[in-house]
Parts: C-alpha cells; sequence; structure tokens
C-alpha cells in the first residue's frame, strides 16, 4: 500500500502553478545557461558589424526610412480615424478637405522618415564614436513608440459606453430601443380587476 502511494506521488506530475514566481522558478537556471551562448553570439556579430560598418551604415539608414515611411503612415492614419470619431465635425475630417489632408499627411511621412534616415546615417559615421548614448538613446526610443502608439490608439479607436445616467428607461428597455409608435401596455383600472 505505501509502495503504491510512493509510486502515485512520484509518477503524477504535480499541478502547475501560475504566476511571476513559479515561472521565475522554473525558468531560472534555463535563462542562466543561455546568458553565455547568447553573449558569445552578440559580441561575434557585433565586431562582424564594426568591421563592415560602412555597409551596414546604408542599409541601416535605407531601413529606417522604409520602416520610418511605414511606422508615420500607420500613425498618421489612426490620428486622422481618432480625430474622425471624437470630433467628427471637425475641419480637418470633412469630405472636401481629404485631398488636402492626404497630400500634406504624406508630405509629413516622408519628411520625417528621411529625417531619421540621416540621423541614422550620421550617427554611424564612424566606429570610434560608437557606441554613444545618443544612439543608443533615440534606437530605444524608436523601439517603444510604435508599442505606446498602438496603446493610445487601441484607447483612442475603442467605442465608448453609452452614458447609463442619461438614458431613460421604459419597459425595461432604454425608450430609444422601443420602435416608434408602440406605447407600453397599460396595466387595467383598478375599478376592472377581477378576482379569478
Amino acid at each position: 500500500m505505501a509502495f503504491r502511494r510512493l509510486q502515485q506521488i512520484t509518477t503524477e506530475p504535480a499541478p502547475r502553478r501560475h504566476g511571476f514566481l513559479p515561472f521565475v522558478k522554473r525558468w531560472m537556471i534555463p535563462i542562466i545557461g543561455a546568458l553565455t551562448p547568447i553573449g558569445l553570439i552578440v559580441v561575434n556579430i557585433s565586431v562582424f558589424i564594426v568591421r563592415h560598418l560602412s555597409e551596414f551604415r546604408w542599409s541601416i539608414s535605407i531601413l529606417a526610412f522604409v520602416s520610418g515611411i511605414m511606422l508615420n503612415s500607420w500613425a498618421a492614419l489612426n490620428v486622422y480615424r481618432v480625430l474622425q470619431r471624437r470630433r467628427p465635425d471637425h475641419a480637418l475630417v470633412k469630405e472636401s478637405n481629404q485631398e488636402l489632408v492626404l497630400v500634406g499627411g504624406m508630405a509629413l511621412v516622408i519628411a520625417a522618415a528621411f529625417l531619421t534616415a540621416l540621423f541614422c546615417y550620421m550617427g554611424l559615421s564612424s566606429q570610434q564614436d560608437l557606441p554613444n548614448a545618443v544612439t543608443f538613446l533615440t534606437g530605444a526610443a524608436a523601439f517603444l513608440v510604435p508599442i505606446l502608439l498602438q496603446l493610445v490608439f487601441r484607447r483612442g479607436l475603442r467605442p465608448r459606453r453609452p452614458d447609463r445616467s442619461a438614458t431613460t428607461y421604459v419597459g425595461g428597455l432604454p425608450a430609444a430601443q422601443r420602435p416608434p409608435g408602440s406605447a407600453m401596455p397599460q396595466p387595467p383600472p383598478l375599478g376592472d380587476r377581477r378576482p379569478r
């Protein structure tokens, strides 16, 4: 009997716990074990990049221009949608001004992407100037901007909840949802009620 109980304890998997501390306990040793190989890979890649900095300088600048156009276009489109939803009477979202807004928005998007690529090209001009704090902080900010914009736009484009305090309820339904012309059934007068 004791042998069966011991066999059950050793063969049955323990219930999996969720949360931050169990996650850290499960993954601490694999993460520590992976740090050295990751460090070796990073060092090798960084030395390769420094030796071929001129080629990487051009490719990173081109990538900065392309990603800048994509990110800025996406941000401009979402700003326009939020403005259209929040302020439908604003002059910029009127149909008569759509071409002007499109041309002006694309000009701003291209100019911002060009400046981003130019700053990347200038920041990678010499390997003696690397690493520098400006390039690192600019890259970190550029990494965080799409995430923050996504959070902002998700909140801005979320449909508004109806104001329940201003809704008039008739017969259990909001008055606005009742079909027009349908009247609420009235109970019979007190004198007409007969016992059943």
